[in-house]
């Protein structure tokens, strides 16, 4: 996987709210930064609505994590796992 941190030595992302919005952060800065003067009102809404999506995944992918990490640290075993699947 790609570091957007180029200082290898430093700690890492560890949740997937914080990888995105890194990942977002550097859409930004490399393209849509430099389009601004040439997005019409309606490709920049497009654009922040689709931040969005991904913000609200990222929470939603950050919560299910921290829940996996509380069910491994506590030793919960369920027989009937939701995450069989």
């Amino acid at each position: 996987m790609y570091s957007f941190n180029q200082d290898p030595s430093s700690d890492q992302p560890k949740y997937s709210n914080e990888i995105c919005s890194m990942a977002m952060s550097e859409i930004t800065d490399m393209l849509i930064k430099p389009m601004e003067d040439k997005l019409t009102q309606e490709q920049d809404a497009l654009l922040a609505i689709i931040g969005l999506t991904f913000k609200v995944m990222a929470e939603k992918a950050t919560a299910l994590e921290k829940m996996e990490q509380v069910v491994q640290q506590k030793g919960f075993v369920n027989e009937s796992d939701f995450n069989r699947n």
